[in-house]
């Protein structure tokens, strides 16, 4: 006869109706009352990419158990336009639950906490079921830009900055529920709450809906100081509290796995559910950056920096936040250049571009390094703007383009290729010379993000920003800084910096090249001259093609 288990819990264990701590799952078989104890030391973290959802499973003492990843779209039916359907979201995670436990052995069973993070401003209306009313308008979604006009007239940029530590831009949440309240009215009258990325999946997970205190800053109604919803600001943006959830830290367990998400996922019932967070925050704790000026580089599909700080900075130029650890917060730079490889590979080389025999045995993208470390370092006077889907930091310009400057009929592709790299690594240099100018200047940087496996690249960004950096033992950074933070919340550790210490550390660091500071300097100037002085063309034919 099979046995069936079923979780129960140490009433004595719980908090405000919440399991909350336990190195034990405690099951009881129902026909015979046999209680057996499986020890629970396996923490899942779950990252909603912008192009994919990442999963993994880890050991309390950091040992990765498996790590898979579903990839799904970002719908654009115009420049400005960038939509997901957060049911891919949902099917991603329930596909790589489902891989992790049939394909990389994880136990279900012996699951402790499970950690969702996300991209950031991800705008999703729900009705009172949590089913999706409108597509997901994304980070990369500029199509607001009236709105932040009316914003800009009726509330002012100055207030907006004072509450929140962010400017007015089509990027931020409040702009594209403004857009909905114009263009889909059916839409928002329906709506219930106002969902992100993870806080999505944390409703499918658990039932609950919930706005982690990392995620708020992309609402201009929250104060980022006192970590919660300005009850002025809602009123002067006119927007009813009750479409926005509760607020919580990130760490806190706000559900369990419900029963109907246990059989969609092949979870056990019960396992409890962080609040979670913004991607980027998280990936600081994949690069164990906690204190004051520490600083990760992004190197995923949205590139930039994070520096973690002790108290909130507001520049209008950069994006400011709250951590994901309750006394820190950060100070960001976003920008789309990161995927600029990805690009170029898919819509110019192509998947025939290399022999087949090569792909066979080597990612595309280290071949793509490879051929950029053929190139000497400023190729050949070739500088790329990265700006592919307009630009966020610093220059806040929805309307910008990518741009290639010097192109003649001697460049060679290792050059092209080289370019792209430079023009991701100016962008970095550009919002870490705003963060210096306002007090916070990392004297190194951690990166994180598929674009740190390439030593050139790598070694790139130290030469043109002139600050070091370094690359971890934790390669997927954010999807680990989700399960890391998932053990904070149920008490893993009893010293969490002190465990985070013991599990990341910096492999190898990359030290700027001093003999070519002269001429990296010299295409830095040239690529600030070049944005100043194609911007107005840029906008033309924003114009032309809209």
């Amino acid at each position: 006869m099979s046995l069936e288990f079923r979780p129960i819990f140490d009433l004595d264990r719980k908090v405000n109706g919440l399991f909350t701590e336990s190195s034990s799952f405690y099951y009881v078989n129902k026909p015979i009352g046999e209680v057996r104890t499986i020890e629970r030391d396996i923490l899942i973290g779950i990252d909603i990419g912008t192009s994919g959802c990442k999963t993994a499973a880890y050991t309390i003492d950091g040992s990765v158990l498996g790590t898979v990843t579903e990839a799904y779209n970002v719908n654009r039916r115009t420049a400005l336009e960038a939509e997901q359907d957060a049911e891919d979201w949902w099917n991603a995670v329930c596909l790589n639950i489902q891989k992790l436990i049939n394909e990389k052995g994880v136990d279900p069973a012996r699951v402790l906490a499970i950690g969702v993070v996300g991209h950031s401003w991800a705008t999703l209306p729900v009705n009172r079921q949590g089913c999706p009313l409108h597509p997901a308008m994304l980070w990369l979604d500029r199509r607001a830009l009236s709105e932040c006009e009316k914003i800009r007239e009726d509330i002012g940029e100055d207030y907006v900055l004072s509450v929140s530590g962010n400017r007015i831009d089509p990027a931020y949440c409040v702009p594209k529920m403004m857009w909905l309240q114009h263009q889909k009215p059916d839409v928002y009258k329906s709506t219930y709450k106002f969902l992100q990325s993870n806080s999505y999946i944390v409703h499918r997970l658990t039932g609950e809906f919930t706005q982690d205190a990392s995620q708020g800053y992309g609402y201009y109604v929250f104060d980022i100081e006192k970590r919660d919803w300005s009850e002025e600001a809602l009123e002067k943006f006119q927007i009813d509290p009750d479409l926005l959830p509760d607020v919580f830290e990130s760490d806190t367990v706000v559900g369990q796995v419900t029963r109907q998400a246990a059989e969609a996922t092949g979870l056990v019932p019960g396992i409890p559910v962080i609040a979670g967070g913004v991607d980027c925050a998280a990936a600081c704790l994949g690069a164990d950056i906690t204190e004051h000026l520490e600083t990760q580089e992004q190197a995923g599909q949205a590139g930039g920096m994070t520096i973690c700080t002790d108290r909130p900075y507001r520049d209008s130029r950069l994006i400011s936040g709250c951590h994901v650890l309750r006394d820190r917060w950060h100070l960001s730079g976003g920008t789309v250049s990161g995927g600029v490889l990805n690009w170029i590979y898919q819509q110019v080389l192509g998947t025939g571009f290399y022999d087949s025999s090569l792909l066979e045995n080597q990612d595309p993208f280290e071949l793509l390094s490879e051929e950029a470390a053929q190139a000497e370092p400023g190729s050949g006077g070739l500088i790329f703007l990265p700006y592919m889907a307009g630009e966020r930091t610093p220059i806040w310009d929805p309307l910008a383009k990518g741009v290639f400057v010097g192109l003649s009929y001697e460049k060679k592709r290792s050059e092209i290729i080289r370019a792209l790299m430079e023009g991701a690594a100016m962008a970095l240099r550009h919002n870490l010379e705003v963060a210096a100018s306002v007090g916070a200047q990392p004297a190194n940087l951690v990166s994180v993000g598929g674009g740190s496996k390439s030593a050139v690249w790598c070694q790139i960004k130290a030469d043109v920003t002139g600050v070091a950096l370094g690359v971890p033992n934790m390669q997927d950074g954010t999807v680990f800084g989700a399960a890391f933070l998932a053990g904070i919340g149920v008490g893993a550790f009893d010293d969490y910096k002190a465990a985070l210490k013991r599990i990341v550390k910096v492999e190898k660091w990359y030290e700027p090249q001093s003999e070519f500071k002269g001429l990296y300097d010299d295409l830095y100037e040239a690529y600030l001259m070049s944005y100043q002085s194609l911007r107005l063309v840029m906008h033309k034919l924003a114009k032309i093609t809209e």
